[in-house]
């Protein structure tokens, strides 16, 4: 069970707790592509026969990781808007706003997602669910860009 409760971080600010752990989580993916990144020039600068297939299918899971680096940058980012949302009273401008923001953030994190799915099915040879894959994601993009119709 998550609580709503705010921590204090070292710059005098408080987040969530669902705002840390996507963040912490977004730095490990993070991580994860900066090593994908360094064992691909490792394998391509390597003696080995394989060595330049090897490195390549490194940088695809590093562009892969990325996207998915950047959906836990946009979720932290919504759902910081949304515990700020918290603050006001529900249809002000204010609180609109920052509801608002979220649904963006999601659409974008959507969009990353579906790009990653998408390098993925191009690596794997299957072109038409990338196509798709593709497709999705500047659906989610449009509608990142959309404004959002609040129910009442």
């Amino acid at each position: 069970m998550t609580t709503d409760v705010a921590v204090g971080e070292t710059t005098g600010t408080w987040v969530l707790p669902e705002v840390r752990r996507l963040r912490l989580d977004a730095e490990r993916v993070w991580e994860a592509a900066d090593a994908h990144r360094r064992l691909a020039v490792e394998l391509e600068t390597g003696g080995e026969p394989d060595g330049l297939y090897r490195g390549k299918t490194q940088r695809v899971l590093a562009e892969v990781a990325s996207c998915h680096a950047l959906a836990y940058q946009e979720l932290a980012s919504a759902a910081e808007a949304r515990g700020e949302a918290k603050r006001y009273p529900r249809h002000t401008p204010q609180w609109s706003r920052l509801v608002e923001e979220s649904f963006a953030s999601i659409r974008r994190a959507e969009a990353h997602h579906e790009r990653a799915a998408a390098q993925t099915a191009m690596a794997a040879g299957d072109e038409a669910a990338a196509r798709r894959h593709e497709a999705a994601a500047e659906k989610a993009d449009r509608r990142a860009l959309a404004p959002m119709k609040l129910s009442a």
